[in-house]
């Protein structure tokens, strides 16, 4: 059977960035089959790749190994870390990339990695080649992590500041961790965890970057006409929607935007 090695860069497809890392682990690995997560991810955005790694962790395969490269800090003293829950592993580097996976996963284990001898040359600019690739062969092929890296406490994990919601009385301060292709402004306002909050509210509007009442509402179609509506999207976070139209545009909301809800 053929190790599964799931990719989430910033590198884009222009560039031969993603095919030398793949060649790297197929170098070691003849038999590895690739799942390209995102490359796509806007550069040295931690906050909207960590979006994108706790979203999709419970769709990625068993027994796969993740490679997480949005690295604004390669070539410094910066940890590179491996995280294991639910049978499935990846290896990010210490910045906060995954910060909502351990907040939104039970039992994640994580370690600290030891920099290993280099085979060849490495480059202070491509640790995801040179480094992150000779690892995850390593620990795709059964390598003990123990033997790899030093086990840590995930709570000592660096986290993205802004990247967790805050409540504040009856004003919630959020985040947008994602802007999708239709315009819908992804929060950083986990559905699961926030829904007993916002059952039986009344309303809801957005006093901040804009002043407007919002719908709270299940579906794209059940928002009104020229409304802005709030719902819990397919990712597992609530996002702020228009029907048909750009969400983004009519706010003026970029990810990274810092949003603030009332509630009553």
């Amino acid at each position: 059977m053929a190790l599964c090695f799931f990719l989430l860069t910033d590198f884009g497809l222009s560039d031969p960035y993603v095919g030398q890392m793949k060649a790297a682990i197929r170098s070691r690995v003849p038999e590895a089959g690739f799942l390209d997560l995102s490359h796509g991810v806007r550069p040295h955005n931690i906050v909207q790749a960590a979006f994108f790694l706790a979203s999709s962790w419970p769709y990625l395969p068993r027994g796969s190994t993740g490679l997480a490269v949005v690295d604004p800090g390669v070539g410094t003293s910066r940890s590179i870390l491996l995280l294991r829950q639910d049978e499935r592993s990846v290896l990010a580097p210490d910045n906060g990339l995954i910060g909502l996976l351990l907040d939104s996963r039970p039992g994640c284990r994580v370690w600290r990695m030891h920099s290993l001898p280099p085979e060849q040359a490495v480059s202070s600019t491509f640790h995801g080649r040179d480094v992150f690739a000779p690892l995850a062969c390593q620990l795709a092929q059964g390598e003990d992590p123990s033997l790899l890296g030093e086990p840590m406490d995930p709570a000592i994990c660096w986290n993205t500041p802004g990247s967790r919601p805050h409540l504040e009385g009856n004003r919630v301060q959020a985040g947008v961790v994602h802007v999708d292709r239709f315009g819908n402004c992804v929060l950083n306002i986990p559905e699961s965890d926030w829904r007993d909050y916002f059952r039986g509210r009344r309303g809801v509007a957005l006093l901040e970057p804009v002043s407007r009442s919002l719908a709270m509402v299940r579906s794209y179609s059940d928002i009104p006409a020229d409304g802005v509506g709030l719902l819990p999207g397919s990712q597992g976070y609530l996002e702020l929607a228009v029907d048909r139209a750009s969400c983004a545009k009519r706010l003026g909301l970029r990810s990274g935007d810092r949003v603030v809800l009332r509630l009553t």
